[in-house]
């Protein structure tokens, strides 16, 4: 047997290899849009990754390959890199961390199999194309920065171990990189920034600073996009530090940042360089703030400052100086100033939830230092954009929180009137835009505890302005039962103040359904006996006498029987009486109403008797029911009242007294 050339054996292993990277590419191409299963993705990745391992150790002169393996290796690794970036740009694609991952280890694939493409024609043709070199570095470059964003240090590693080479393969050529003497610095600086942030990943911040160093006298080479990319790596490095707690460091590298990014012509940045610089400035602010001391907070508004200068009076920078004022000791807190931050926002930012959430909070927060300038802001906030924005829910917390502004007020009657003066700028079609949710906790949580104190102070006339904002149209929503409370309410003060024309103009403001409560009639006759109405006082007992709830006008007569007496009404008193009769239809109480009755006929008897003058036909027919009832009730010897705690109210002979004694009295003025 002939012996074995051991080169042969090696190149042969080594076309094997190429060969077999070959088929797995073009199986991984045709799997690559229909592997979203997660199943899938362990096993996959780790065949990739023994693949991506082949193609690595592989030496620059792989073999004499084909042209038309080269070709195919060429269209494969092209094909697997453009189908990453549909993969990634995808909206619906899937967002798992492990098919991020994969696509970020294909694309690492793709660009060996490029590099193994592009060595081999290089070697094939003689001598060191410039421009394959270039096209290298680049395509190394942006699978470092996707592997450092990912957090594949790995991938990272092997990417720039591919950069630092290709850098001092064009350091050692005579080309000026295609007319471009520059390149290669701004190739160098942006190989140490990845260096910088692989460090800063791999929480070695020792050596990420050395790697800033190196590249500091290469930054002057670099161009806007370059510029850009170095600043967003020292701007993730700044706010990671940020997130830890490690202030002093973080304003460090997002200061590097700032300068790096500020030191472009602003003309030249591209649009996601103008919104990078921005955020570098507002992390720079919050570190500036969290630190706090008054150095800070100088050069925080110092930048603020001259941001302002360039783009005006912008959402954002106003938001920067509304933080800072808020930074600012209490003793020296400018309190028109945040006022007048506050109103600009209002006037010029765009609402979303998060918006309208922080105005609220920070018009909240100024309520503590001046609640009238809190209250006029709110004001402005409803009256001018959230009733033309028309959101139902931001509308009901502006109005819910202005209520609770209100009822907070040390003056009550001031409060009051402000809140009132507010609600009638509301435009009536504007109150369907306050759903009854709001509505409900401004009344009855609000307005209603509110009303309450005042009542209890006897602060009548401020309780009914309270009332007069409740029953406004812009809280009808509440539903027709909140409606009446308030409205009852309102002629309970009217009451207090002896002011019967007040208690009927609220009367006749209600609804039919809320006239004809009962509570609504029995506050009425109360009013009645205010100017000695009868025609009221009666119109009302009439009223409840013709309720079908008979349990509640009984109980709501007894009452109006007492409060009739109270104020000696005698024509009120009897009419009560009557219709309390009535309602039993002159038949013998039950026992729950039976203590009842018969103090009002005892009442009714006194009246009777007390009267200079002789008692008419009626009252006499009056008493003479009431005594029939109770003549009846004594002979049912089985009639048992009792209190609450069980003990009879009225015994047999006790019931015979009151009988005899009505009859006896009716027998004194039977001769008229």
């Amino acid at each position: 047997m002939a012996p074995t050339d051991p080169a042969a054996v090696g190149r042969d292993r080594k076309l094997k290899a190429i060969l077999a990277v070959e088929d797995f590419a073009k199986n991984l191409l045709s799997t690559l849009s229909s592997s979203h299963d997660c199943a899938s993705f362990e096993g996959l990745l780790a065949d990739l990754n023994h693949h991506i391992h082949t193609v690595n150790a592989l030496p620059v002169k792989v073999v004499s390959l084909s042209s038309e393996i080269i070709q195919a290796l060429k269209d494969v690794g092209r094909k697997l890199w453009n189908q990453c970036i549909k993969e990634r740009r995808k909206k619906d694609a899937p967002t798992s961390p492990q098919w991020t991952r994969l696509l970020v280890r294909i694309r690492i694939f793709a660009f060996l199999i490029h590099a193994v493409v592009r060595e081999n024609r290089r070697v094939k043709k003689g001598g060191a194309k410039e421009e394959e070199i270039v096209h290298l570095t680049q395509l190394a470059l942006t699978v470092g920065r996707l592997c450092i964003e990912e957090s594949d240090l790995d991938g990272a590693r092997l990417a720039l171990h591919k950069v630092a080479d290709y850098v001092e393969r064009l350091k050692l050529s005579d080309g000026d990189c295609h007319g471009d003497p520059e390149l290669r610095s701004r190739f160098e600086a942006e190989y140490l920034t990845m260096r910088t942030a692989l460090s800063w990943k791999e929480d070695r911040l020792d050596v990420a600073e050395h790697m800033y160093t190196k590249a500091e006298g290469l930054r002057h080479h670099l161009d806007p996009t370059s510029a850009e990319l170095m600043a967003d790596t020292l701007q993730h490095i700044g706010s990671d530090l940020s997130s830890r707690g490690d202030y002093s460091m973080a304003l460090k590298w997002l200061r590097r940042a700032y300068e790096l990014i500020n030191g472009q012509e602003l003309e030249r940045l591209s649009a996601e360089g103008l919104e990078l610089r921005l955020a570098i400035c507002h992390q720079l602010v919050q570190v500036l703030l969290a630190i706090g001391s008054p150095e800070n907070l100088r050069e925080a508004d110092d930048l603020v400052a001259y941001v302002e200068s360039e783009i005006g009076d912008k959402p954002v920078v106003l938001h920067w100086k509304l933080e800072i004022l808020q930074k600012s000791p209490a003793e020296v807190f400018d309190t028109d100033a945040c006022a007048s931050l506050l109103r600009r926002m209002i006037r010029s930012i765009d609402f979303s939830d998060a918006v309208f959430g922080f105005l609220l909070h920070n018009i909240n927060e100024l309520r503590d230092r001046s609640s009238r300038l809190a209250m006029a802001l709110l004001d402005e906030l409803l009256l001018t954009r959230l009733l033309l924005l028309a959101n139902p829910d931001w509308i009901g917390k502006a109005i819910v929180r202005r209520v609770w502004m209100s009822t907070m007020e040390a003056d009550d009657a001031d409060g009051a009137t402000d809140l009132m003066a507010l609600i009638a700028r509301v435009p009536q079609e504007s109150s369907a835009l306050l759903n009854a949710d709001a509505t409900i906790a401004a009344q009855s949580k609000l307005m209603w505890k509110k009303l309450d104190a005042l009542y209890v102070k006897k602060d009548y006339k401020t309780a009914e302005l309270w009332c007069q904002i409740a029953l406004q149209p812009s809280f009808s929503r509440s539903g027709e039962a909140n409606q009446g409370k308030f409205a009852r309410k309102l002629i309970l003060c009217a009451i207090a103040c002896n002011d019967i024309e007040a208690a009927r103009s609220a009367f006749h403001s209600m609804s039919k359904t809320v006239q004809d409560d009962p509570l609504t009639r029995y506050l009425m006759f109360k009013a009645s006996l205010i100017g000695w109405d009868h025609e009221l006082g009666c119109a009302s007992i009439e009223h409840l006498s013709k309720s079908v709830d008979k349990e509640k006008s009984q109980n709501i007569l007894y009452a109006c029987i007492r409060e009739a007496q109270q104020v000696g009404d005698r024509l009120c008193t009897l009419a009560a009486l009557k219709a309390v009769l009535e309602k039993f239809d002159f038949e013998p109480p039950s026992k729950s109403h039976f203590p009842s009755l018969l103090r009002c006929t005892i009442r009714l008897i006194h009246l009777i008797e007390s009267q200079d003058t002789d008692a008419s036909d009626q009252d006499l027919e009056l008493a003479e029911d009431t005594c029939n009832i109770f003549e009846k009730a004594a002979e049912n010897a089985k009639l048992d009242v009792r209190d609450g705690d069980g003990n009879k109210m009225f015994t047999v002979p006790e019931l015979e007294w009151f009988r005899k004694n009505a009859y006896n009295i009716g027998v004194t003025k039977c001769h008229v």
